[in-house]
């Protein structure tokens, strides 16, 4: 089933990517409770309105308010009801919008059809039945909550001047994007348009919600407490804060684990929505952790637009081991009239630790797979001081399967190309009922690997998958991520694409996770490993028996073999490595007709 726990959206491919033409044109939040879209033009004035007025609302709770339509095949609409745990997404159930138990809009898609491109499309409509009187206003807003998943559904909303003879609409999700990286609304998520340019003098204002899957087999919408209304004159809105620290990937990076070599400069800008009336001129955004304090310069936030107010200065941590709270503020010359929406208090919080590195806030919301076949998925990491990494960690979701083999894998970057280069990875680890819902840490087999400052890695977990027989691997993602930061390798079609939603993988350089653990079949060590020259294969046979040892590349090609007769007891057989070029081999040994296998990495 596709679209179950699947939460990266592919959207762009290729086989190798370019570090240097990659860009995030605008930054992602986190979480965002609202937007707001439409006229971004010259501002309306309010009409000698200081307060928020209500022009007209609907609840839900009277059906012969709303005229409902659907030129779709499937019998599927909308249709209004007044069970909030409806929903069928568990972490958006029940639907918490303010009246959602006197009743709200609904349609659901995931109900009634049977595959994806199942060829019932539902496509409906609900319209207000009466028209609504704005004429005595110069600046209308329109208001509603709803709750939703995207999948490639198309929701959105219409409004007309001209009672229903002509309609402007406002999308809010397509077929082909949704506004944010995540495929969850919140819950319940407050939209605002400002729709003065069709409603305001209006005495013919009608609203219509619409919703089309496309053919798919979609997901579905709730819609509740819609509202037509004059704004406050002053009214500002802090959206959310993006902060992060900078370096080779040249991202600004949150990371909300920080191990002490790694800690460097943080800086902070908050997204500031301007959802009043009339036009800020000295908008100042604030941003605190702990003792630390940093405002913007004064900027300009004109009606019905969001603006990124970056603050001065940035914070160095401390390296002691701690765990600091964000939060920020806007503030602005004139009196904001709803003050509530101007701060966000605790916004995320930083573990400053002595070896963990982690893009992702600890809540796993969904999961990445690839539904039972093989994939890959992690994220960049910028390094920032000269260090050392033994292995590291992967949440694993309770949506995979116990028996599941998976692994850790780490890539550095080529600086020419920006394509990805094999370093190390671990060896497969079963997944227990222990592991679900939970961290799992590896080792990798080749030891510590250095990691230079000034460069970025790429830490995947991944699995061969099972042929699609089970969920197999699915790897907890933690909401939203910025783009072409994270990363999901198909091994379907053996295409990287970067994922949106945040991987729990995170990086770990306690030195104890760089010490092998010897093998328990033959004792099996490799060493020294890394290896230049040569390296020495060290294993016990109890029973005599004849023995095999072969060197493999990571093509499959044997570069190297030895062969054994009679052997009893320990056996330590020196490996001539001097002609292998740089990179990682797998040493297998077969005795007494078991095999066993151990990493090599060659480094010159």
């Amino acid at each position: 089933m596709k679209k179950l726990y699947v939460s990266f959206i592919a959207i762009m491919a290729a086989g190798t990517f370019h570090a240097q033409v990659k860009s995030i044109n605008a930054p992602r939040l986190e979480k965002k409770a609202s937007i707001e879209v439409g006229s971004t033009t010259a501002a309306h004035k309010p009409t000698n309105v200081a307060k928020a007025t209500t022009i007209w609302s609907d609840n839900f709770s009277t059906a012969a308010n709303w005229s409902i339509g659907s030129t779709g095949s499937n019998p599927e609409q909308w249709h209004i009801i007044n069970t909030p745990t409806s929903i069928p997404v568990s972490v958006l159930s029940p639907f918490a919008s303010p009246t959602a138990a006197n009743g709200f809009l609904f349609v659901n898609s995931d109900a009634n059809n049977t595959g994806d491109m199942d060829g019932t499309p539902i496509i409906t409509t609900a319209t207000t039945v009466n028209s609504i009187d704005c004429s005595a206003h110069s600046v209308v807003k329109l208001k509603y909550n709803h709750n939703f998943r995207w999948w490639h559904d198309t929701r959105g909303v219409r409004v007309s001047g001209d009672n229903g003879a002509t309609w402007t609409e406002f999308l809010i999700s397509d077929e082909v994007d949704y506004f944010t990286p995540n495929q969850n609304s919140a819950n319940p998520e407050v939209t605002i348009i400002d729709v003065s340019s069709i409603a305001a003098g209006s005495s013919q204002v009608k609203v219509q919600f619409y919703y089309n899957d496309n053919d798919y087999w979609g997901w579905y919408w709730a819609v509740d407490d819609v509202e037509l209304y004059v704004p406050e004159a002053n009214d500002l809105k802090l959206n959310g804060i993006y902060w992060g620290s900078t370096g080779f990937w040249a991202d600004r990076l949150a990371y909300y684990q920080v191990p002490a070599s790694q800690v460097t400069a943080i800086d902070f800008s908050g997204i500031v929505e301007n959802i009043g009336a009339q036009d800020q001129q000295d908008a100042v955004f604030t941003a605190t952790v702990g003792a630390f304090s940093s405002a913007s310069a004064a900027t300009p936030v004109l009606v019905g637009n969001t603006d990124t107010l970056a603050c001065n200065a940035s914070f160095t941590p401390g390296s002691a081991t701690a765990t600091l709270s964000l939060s920020g503020a806007v503030t602005m010359g004139n009196n904001d009239g709803d003050a509530t929406n101007n701060a966000l208090a605790n916004f995320a919080s930083i573990a400053i630790n002595p070896y963990v590195y982690s893009r992702d806030n600890g809540t796993a919301l969904s999961g990445s797979f690839n539904g039972g076949m093989g994939f890959e998925v992690g994220n960049i990491f910028d390094i920032f001081a000269n260090t050392t990494i033994g292995g590291g960690s992967v949440y694993i979701s309770n949506a995979a399967e116990v028996g599941a083999e998976m692994y850790l894998k780490l890539y550095s970057i080529d600086p020419a190309t920006g394509d990805f280069v094999y370093v190390d990875e671990t060896g497969p680890y079963v997944l227990t009922a222990n592991d679900l819902d939970a961290e799992v840490t590896l080792s990798f087999l080749g030891g510590s690997y250095p990691l230079n400052a000034g460069e970025a890695y790429l830490l995947v977990a991944g699995s061969n998958g099972d042929g699609g027989a089970t969920n197999d691997l699915v790897v907890g993602t933690a909401g939203p991520a910025p783009v072409q930061t994270c990363y999901y390798y198909d091994m379907t079609d053996l295409t990287w694409y970067y994922t949106t939603s945040q991987p729990m993988v995170r990086m770990n350089f306690d030195p104890a996770l760089g010490m092998k653990e010897a093998n328990n079949t033959f004792g099996l060590e490799v060493a020294p490993n890394p290896a230049a020259d040569a390296t020495t294969v060290t294993f016990t046979v109890k029973n005599t028996s004849d023995a095999s040892i072969t060197v493999i590349d990571m093509a499959g090609k044997i570069v190297a073999t030895q062969t054994l007769s009679g052997v009893n007891g320990t056996q330590a057989v020196e490996i001539n490595t001097s002609a292998l070029n740089s990179g990682m081999y797998t040493v297998n040994v077969t005795a007494n007709g078991t095999a066993v296998s151990q990493k090599l990495a060659v480094r010159k």
